[in-house]
């Protein structure tokens, strides 16, 4: 008996490469790439600004810059916010574009900010004339470090714990990397006005010592939204509590409120609603560690002090 020559024997079917190709959402995956690109933008008009100013040149040279990066930063969001909602819609969840997303994610929301930061604060840490901060690299690293790192672990941990209940997507475990960095980019947003006559809000309610206390803030301001990121701290999903619920008349009042000081000054507004949220989900963790420790208190209240049984009557 002959042994069969390798021409004559049946190859197994494998998926072809052009099958998975075709598997691959269109319309979701490019707006996470529209992410994606408004992320890498911010980050080029930063580079931009530091090869087109002189040494030693004052942050007004760079200002324009700064302020359209963050604006490309809060532009990527908007995609971010709606290619889930455009795959959920479509019935093209798949695990290609979660992972596209997280890595779109951690580029716009994790490397971009952190380098905004430390940008923004090593210049004014080296320039001689307005300098706020003493020169300390190795500690600016370090926080800009801090925040990216803790951005990855963000990411990759919220893939591996949520699944696709509806459930999942009603609150954060944890600070999320878009909201991080709406904090991060509203603050050098709202830095960027210090000098603008025009921002005649912001000139009324801050001296110009406030605006330089963001800067000398950064390096903490990167440290504490890292860990956030990855803490146990629940944070509400806004956009879908605003859109699920009802709202009372105040509730609806304040949001127009916000809503005009958006119009007139966007910088004010979004520090103020970033700062709030995180604000609000760090008071929501210590309420309820303190509601249950009170519940715990009274358990073990009532397993000491058993209540004693009446006596029977006859």
């Amino acid at each position: 008996m002959t042994a069969p020559r390798l021409d004559d024997v049946p190859l197994l079917p494998r998926p072809s490469r052009l099958r998975r190709l075709k598997e691959v959402p269109v319309l979701p995956s490019l707006i996470t790439l529209g992410n994606l690109f408004f992320g890498f933008l911010a980050l080029a008009k930063v580079a931009d600004a530091l090869r087109l100013a002189a040494p030693g040149a004052q942050f007004s040279a760079a200002v324009g810059y700064f302020e359209l990066a963050a604006v490309l930063v809060f532009v990527a969001m908007v995609f971010d916010a709606l290619d889930g909602r455009v795959a959920r819609m479509t019935g093209q969840t798949t695990p290609f574009g979660a992972q596209l997303d997280s890595m779109a994610d951690m580029v716009t929301f994790g490397v971009v900010p952190a380098f905004l930061g430390k940008v923004l604060v090593d210049w004014h840490a080296q320039v001689d004339t307005n300098r706020l901060l003493p020169l300390q690299p190795k500690l600016f690293y370090s926080a800009a470090a801090v925040y990216v790192c803790c951005a990855a672990l963000r990411l990759a941990r919220f893939n591996v714990e949520t699944g696709s209940d509806e459930e999942d997507h009603r609150e954060f475990k944890g600070l999320p990397s878009p909201a991080a960095a709406a904090v991060v980019c509203s603050l050098i947003a709202l830095f960027c006005t210090r000098d603008d006559k025009t921002a005649e809000l912001g000139q009324l309610l801050f001296a110009p010592r406030h605006f330089d206390w963001i800067v000398m803030a950064m390096p903490v301001v990167l440290v504490v939204c890292g860990l956030l990121m990855v803490s146990r701290v629940p944070f509400p999903h806004a956009l879908s509590a605003l859109m699920r619920k009802r709202r009372s008349l105040p509730m609806v009042a304040a949001l127009l409120v916000l809503f005009v000081v958006a119009a007139v000054e966007w910088q004010l507004a979004l520090a103020f609603c970033s700062l709030g949220y995180v604000v609000f989900g760090v008071l929501l963790a210590i309420f309820r560690l303190v509601v249950r420790r009170r519940l715990d208190d009274d358990d073990d209240g009532d397993t000491d002090f058993p209540a004693r049984s009446l006596p029977s009557r006859n």
